[in-house]
C-alpha cells in the first residue's frame, strides 16, 4: 500500500547530543546517498536545459541524468556527486546535473542540515541547494535557497573559495520580492572542503548558519501578510550544479574559467522538526492489490483508488496545451476531464501523475477502463508510463475497441497486455493515464478511469442521466467593427490582450533588437534594426487564434517607418498553416507608402492576403525581410488593427510631448542626480527607459556618481524595491536608503548599501528594506561610483523603478467615501463604485507616476483600461464632488 503521510512531530527523549540550539529538535528524516545509484524513491533526474536556461538566470549547461552519480568521495565517504562537463550536448557546450524531491518528500519548518563540498568556482560555476514550494507557480511558490555560490561579488573580490549566501523569493502585490545578501565566511574557511549549511525555519523567522559560526548568515522574518509562501505549504529540496548565468555574471560560454570537469559532493541532508511544529511529507511507492484500482472515478464500488493530493498525486496539464471545457457533463458523479486546445495548437497532452511511481503488475492480465467522449477528427492516443511507456493510437476512421467520434459516452476496455506489448512497464508507473494528440482538438471527454485484475467492467449506479448532453464548445470569434492587435486608440475597444500568457510579441531567433523611436499614437511602439543573421522576422502571437473572418471584406491597417531601402513583408497566419503575404518593395511600395522615415498610415484589403484561412489566425501580424533581402537597417509599427471599413478616429496619436520619459511623472518626488568627490558623467532621461547614466570618471566613492529620488515619504515598515537595469558592460553598483542632510554628514543611512551586479542584458533587480526610525522622509540611491569590480567607466540604463510599501503611499487621504474597485487583481481593466458621485478619478504608480486620469466627470461608476500599464501595484485617488478622497491600491497582473 502507498504511504502517503504527513509526520506530526510527538517529542520523545532523543540520544543525540546536539548544540544548544538544536536540542529540542528530533531527526524526523534523513539522506544518507548510500549505495551505487540515486534513490529515485525520493530524487527525480532532470534532464532538461533547467527551468531557468530560457529565463533570467541564463545558464549555460543542459541537465543529464549521467552527470548524477552516488559513490566513494575519496575522504571515506559515500555521497551524491553533480559533474559538471565541458562537452557539447544539443545544441549546448555543457552538461551537468540537478535532482529534486518533487512530488516524493517536502517539509515545513524545521532545522535542515546538509554537508556539501563544492568544486572549484572561479569563474562561472553556480551550485546550489535549496527548496521550492509544492503550491502555485514562481514565485508565488516561494523559493527558499539555504546555499549557492559562485557570485559575481565573489568573483570581484577575489573570495569564490568562501564567499556564498541564502534567499528567500516571494510574490509581494502580483510582482517578484527577494532578499539574498551575499556572506562571506572567515578567512581560513574553504568552500572547496566540506561544510555544513544549516537552516532553521519557524512560522516566525528563518535563519542560516555556516558550520558553527554563532551568527547567521541569512535571517528574515517571515511573519508578514506576503510571506504565506513560508508558512502555508511545504517545499521540497533541489540541488544542482549550474554552469555560468546571472548569478555569476557569465553568459559567454568562452568566459567560464573554472576547471572542468567539476564535482558537487553532497554527503547528506537532515531534517529535524520540534514537537507540534512542522510538517513533513512523504509519498511512497505504491502497489494496489484490490481488484479495481480507480484512477479517476466516482463508482462507489471501488474502494482502492488514486488520490490527488496536489503534491506526489497531480493532474499535469502539458505544456499549457489544453484548457477546461466548461460546463461539461460528466459521466458519472460530478467530476470530468473534459478539454479543449487554443486552435493555434499543434499538439496536446495531459497525464495523471504519481510521482512516487506505482506497480500495477496485479493488473497484467487485467484491463484500464474508461468512458470517452469526442466529436473531433483529431488523432490522439491513450496510454500509461513511468520508465518505459505503453500508447494505443486512435485515428479518425480507424478507431479500436468500437469508439466512436458521435459525440456520446462510450465506454472502453483496453487490455493491459496490449499496453506492455507497446512497451509499458508495469512495475513502475509513473504516468498512470495519459492522453495527447496532434493539432488543436475542440473538445475531448474522459470520466470513470479505472483497472480491473479479471478485465471486466463495473457496474457504476453513478452513470449521470444527462451525460450526452450537448457540449457548449469554445468560441473565439471577433465580431466587432475594430479589433486592435497592436493599438493605444481608445476607439478600438476589442483588443487582443499581450499578456505574454496567452498573447506575446516574439522575436524570432533573437534576429532584431529594439530600437528607440517615437510613437505613433500613445506611448508604446515596435521599432526595431536586424542583428545580421541573415534573415530577420517578429511576429504578434495569439495562442487562442481569434476567428477574424468577420474581416474577410475588411482591411488591415497599421502605421509603419523606415529609412531602409530594403524589402520586407507583411504576413497573416491562418488555420492550419495557411498564410497570406504583402510585399513592400522599394519604388513599388503599396498603398502610397513612402520611405522617409516618417510614420504612414497604411491600409490593406484583408482579401489581398491570398490564401490565409481567417477561422483560427494564430499570427495576425509579422514583418520579414522581402524577397532578396537580408537585413533592414530600421523599421518601426504601431497602431495595428482590423477595420471591417474605414479606420476608427484616434484621439490619442502622438504629439510629439514626452510625457513616457518624463522621469519626475508627477508630484510623488523627483529623479535627480549629482557627480562630485571625483565623479563625472552625465543622465538623460529617454522615452523607452527611465535613466541612462554614462559615468566617465568612476571617482573615489561609491557616491561619487548617484541617481537619486530624495524627499519620499518613509513611514516605518517593510518596503519592496525592485527594478529593472542593464550596462553596457557588466558591472556592479550600489543602492542605498537613508535620510537626505544639506550639510555634513550629508546622508543617514537606513540600511547597509546593498550591491548589484548587472550584465549587458536587461534582468529584474529587487530587495527588501525594514525601515524602523524617526525619519519620514527618504532619499533612495543608485550609487554607481567606485564600487569595486571592473568597467567603471561605462553607461547604465535603468528602468522600471517601484518601491512598494503594504500600508501608505505619498497620496494624501481621506476615509469618507465609500469606493470599491474590482476585480481586483484585474488584467485588462477595473470598475471603481462609490456611494457617491465621484468627480475625478486619478491612478499612480508606486513610484508616484500618474498613468492616467479621468478629468471632471459626474458618476458613480468609471471602468478604466489597463492597456499598455506593467504588471504591478497601483493607487487609485477617487475625489468625491463634495471634495472628499479616499485611495485604494489595484494590482495589475496580466
Amino acid at each position: 500500500m502507498k504511504k502517503n503521510y504527513l509526520v506530526l512531530l510527538k517529542l520523545f527523549v532523543a540520544a543525540f547530543i546536539m548544540s544548544a540550539t538544536a536540542q529540542e529538535y528530533q531527526l524526523v528524516w534523513e539522506e544518507n546517498f548510500e549505495g551505487t545509484e540515486l534513490n529515485t524513491n525520493v530524487w527525480n533526474y532532470e534532464t532538461e536545459v533547467g527551468v531557468w536556461n530560457w529565463g533570467a538566470n541564463q545558464e549555460l549547461q543542459h541537465y543529464r541524468a549521467e552527470n548524477v552519480e552516488v559513490g566513494p568521495d575519496g575522504e571515506g565517504n559515500n555521497a551524491l556527486i553533480i559533474t559538471a562537463k565541458r562537452e557539447s550536448f544539443g545544441d549546448y557546450q555543457f552538461t551537468s546535473g540537478r535532482i529534486n524531491t518533487s512530488g516524493k518528500v517536502a517539509a515545513l519548518y524545521g532545522r535542515i542540515e546538509a554537508r556539501i563540498k563544492l568544486p572549484v568556482l572561479a569563474d562561472g560555476l553556480w551550485p546550489a541547494f535549496w527548496m521550492l514550494g509544492t503550491q502555485n507557480t514562481w514565485p508565488a511558490s516561494g523559493e527558499i535557497d539555504i546555499m549557492e555560490a559562485g557570485h559575481r561579488e565573489g568573483i570581484d573580490a577575489g573570495t569564490q573559495d568562501r564567499t556564498f549566501n541564502g534567499a528567500l523569493h516571494w510574490e509581494h502585490a502580483g510582482n517578484y520580492a527577494g532578499y539574498g545578501p551575499q556572506w562571506t565566511a572567515p578567512e581560513g574557511a574553504s568552500l572547496y572542503e566540506y561544510n555544513v549549511f544549516t537552516m532553521e525555519w519557524t512560522p516566525e523567522r528563518i535563519e542560516m548558519y555556516f558550520n558553527d559560526h554563532p551568527t547567521p548568515y541569512f535571517a528574515m522574518d517571515i511573519t508578514g501578510e506576503d510571506a504565506e509562501e513560508f508558512r502555508d505549504w511545504p517545499h521540497y529540496f533541489i540541488l544542482n550544479l549550474a554552469v555560468g548565468g546571472s548569478f555569476p555574471g557569465i553568459t559567454n560560454p568562452d568566459n567560464i574559467t573554472a576547471p572542468l570537469p567539476a564535482q558537487m559532493f553532497v554527503d547528506y541532508i537532515r531534517l529535524y522538526q520540534r514537537e507540534g511544529e512542522g510538517v513533513l511529507v512523504v509519498s511512497e511507492p505504491q502497489t494496489p492489490q484490490a481488484d479495481y484500482f480507480g484512477i479517476f472515478t466516482e463508482n462507489p464500488s471501488i474502494s482502492e483508488r488514486f488520490v490527488f493530493d496536489d503534491f506526489s498525486n497531480t493532474l499535469q496539464v502539458w505544456d499549457n496545451s489544453l484548457q477546461p471545457l466548461e460546463n461539461a457533463p460528466s459521466y458519472d458523479g460530478d467530476e470530468v476531464l473534459s478539454f479543449y486546445a487554443y486552435p493555434a495548437r499543434t499538439w496536446f497532452g495531459f497525464g495523471i501523475n504519481a510521482a512516487a511511481g506505482i506497480d500495477f503488475s496485479h493488473f497484467s492480465n487485467g484491463s484500464l477502463h474508461l468512458a470517452l467522449r469526442t466529436s473531433a477528427d483529431n488523432d490522439f492516443w491513450i496510454g500509461m508510463g513511468g520508465a518505459a511507456e505503453g500508447r494505443i493510437n486512435f485515428n479518425e476512421g480507424s478507431d479500436p475497441y468500437g469508439f466512436q467520434r458521435d459525440g456520446q459516452w462510450h465506454e472502453l476496455s483496453i487490455p493491459v497486455s496490449e499496453l506492455v506489448a507497446a512497451g509499458l512497464d508495469l512495475s513502475d508507473v509513473r504516468n498512470i493515464f495519459m492522453l495527447g494528440g496532434e493539432g488543436a482538438i475542440s473538445n475531448i471527454l474522459v470520466d470513470d478511469i479505472y483497472l480491473s485484475v479479471d478485465g471486466q467492467p463495473l457496474m457504476n449506479s453513478e452513470l449521470k442521466p444527462n451525460r450526452n448532453d450537448d457540449l457548449q464548445l469554445f468560441e473565439n470569434k471577433v465580431i466587432a467593427d475594430y479589433y486592435g492587435i497592436f493599438t493605444e486608440n481608445p476607439n478600438v475597444e476589442e483588443v487582443l490582450l499581450i499578456n505574454d500568457v496567452d498573447a506575446h510579441i516574439y522575436i524570432w531567433e533573437g534576429t532584431l533588437n529594439n530600437i528607440s523611436s517615437s510613437p505613433y499614437d500613445g506611448e508604446e511602439y515596435l521599432a526595431f534594426t536586424s542583428v545580421g543573421a541573415g534573415w530577420w522576422g517578429f511576429g504578434i502571437h495569439d495562442d487562442m487564434a481569434a476567428d477574424l473572418s468577420h474581416f474577410e471584406n475588411g482591411y488591415l491597417a497599421f502605421s509603419v517607418k523606415t529609412s531602409s531601402q530594403e524589402s520586407f513583408r507583411i504576413t497573416i497566419t491562418g488555420a492550419s498553416g495557411t498564410s497570406g503575404s504583402i510585399d513592400f518593395v522599394a519604388g513599388s511600395d503599396p498603398e502610397g507608402f513612402e520611405r522617409d522615415g516618417e510614420w504612414h498610415r497604411v491600409k490593406i484589403p484583408v482579401s489581398s492576403f491570398a490564401g490565409v484561412d481567417l477561422s483560427a489566425v494564430p499570427i495576425p501580424f509579422s514583418a520579414t525581410q522581402g524577397s532578396g533581402s537580408t537585413s533592414i537597417s530600421d523599421i518601426a509599427f504601431d497602431d495595428i488593427i482590423y477595420t471591417t471599413g474605414v479606420d476608427p478616429e484616434n484621439p490619442n496619436l502622438y504629439d510629439g510631448s514626452d510625457d513616457n520619459g518624463d522621469p519626475n511623472g508627477g508630484d510623488q518626488g523627483v529623479w535627480e542626480y549629482w557627480f562630485g568627490d571625483g565623479g563625472q558623467g552625465s543622465v538623460v532621461f529617454p522615452s523607452e527607459h527611465l535613466a541612462t547614466v554614462s559615468i566617465t570618471n568612476a571617482g573615489w566613492q561609491p557616491w561619487s556618481v548617484q541617481f537619486f529620488k530624495d524627499n519620499i515619504d518613509t513611514p516605518d515598515g517593510e518596503y519592496i524595491l525592485t527594478f529593472r537595469a542593464r550596462a553596457d558592460a557588466p558591472r556592479s553598483f550600489n543602492v542605498n536608503f537613508g535620510k537626505g542632510l544639506d550639510a555634513a554628514p550629508w546622508f543617514i543611512e537606513f540600511m547597509s548599501p546593498a550591491q548589484f551586479n548587472v550584465t549587458t542584458e536587461w534582468d529584474t533587480y529587487s530587495i527588501t528594506i525594514n525601515k524602523d526610525n524617526v525619519e519620514t522622509l527618504g532619499k533612495l540611491v543608485f550609487e554607481l561610483g567606485s564600487t569595486g569590480g571592473d568597467n567603471l567607466i561605462n553607461t547604465v540604463y535603468i528602468d522600471d523603478f517601484s518601491l512598494v510599501y503594504s500600508n501608505a503611499t505619498n497620496i494624501p487621504e481621506i476615509m469618507q467615501l465609500e469606493t470599491t474597485v474590482y476585480p481586483n487583481p484585474a488584467s485588462d481593466g477595473f470598475t471603481v463604485n462609490s456611494d457617491a458621485s465621484v468627480f475625478n478619478v486619478a491612478v499612480y504608480s508606486v513610484a508616484g507616476v500618474r498613468v492616467f486620469e479621468t478629468g471632471s466627470i459626474n458618476s458613480s461608476s468609471v471602468r478604466i483600461s489597463t492597456y499598455g500599464w506593467m504588471d504591478g501595484v497601483y493607487i487609485i485617488v477617487v475625489t468625491g464632488d463634495n471634495g472628499e478622497r479616499v485611495s485604494k491600491r489595484v494590482v495589475i497582473k496580466k
